[in-house]
């Protein structure tokens, strides 16, 4: 699950493992990368409804009933494979374990979906901004600003001399 995860942000990642070093829960959501864009919501509807019950072999399992540490269940897995790929979540939105809103955080702030479905954005400093938006530099500690479209995109104090702007967000 986490090579398919990571192969939508660092392509050349070992997709074929057809095993799950955790089996239960966690080999179900393997499902979910291989089937079309419909069948995915109800993949995940059923992964939800089983979830709790497939983790009884994880350490968290029953720790409501060990004392006052418990701070609830949430199939992280579950949001973070519906929001990178992109699931239309309504028909389990209210389903226990799911962290609606960690997705809808996600959704709500435009953050790419995967690095092959939004290349990251940047330019050197010198040059016309390319995208009005919210820019970051790549120095240590970064710098925040906006800069109009045809904008000069300005130098920050960068350490080794070179400033390179990443874009962040529109506008």
């Amino acid at each position: 699950m986490l090579e398919r995860l990571l192969e939508m942000f660092v392509p050349g990642r070992d997709v074929m493992v057809g095993e799950c070093t955790r089996h239960l829960p966690y080999f179900q959501t393997l499902k979910m990368f291989a089937a079309t864009r419909n069948q995915r919501p109800a993949l995940m509807k059923q992964y939800l409804a089983d979830w709790y019950e497939a983790s009884r072999r994880e350490g968290y399992y029953n720790s409501h009933t060990r004392g006052d540490v418990f701070t609830g269940y949430w199939s992280w897995e579950a949001a973070a494979i519906t929001y990178v790929l992109d699931i239309d979540d309504s028909s389990y939105r209210a389903a226990s374990f799911y962290s609606v809103d960690l997705v809808d955080y996600a959704r709500s702030i435009n953050a790419p979906k995967s690095a092959a479905a939004q290349p990251e954005l940047c330019e050197k400093a010198g040059q016309a901004c390319p995208v009005a938006g919210v820019w970051e530099t790549l120095d240590i500690p970064p710098q925040r600003r906006s800069f109009e479209k045809g904008e000069l995109m300005q130098t920050a104090e960068a350490a080794d001399g070179i400033t390179v702007w990443r874009y962040i967000r529109a506008l």
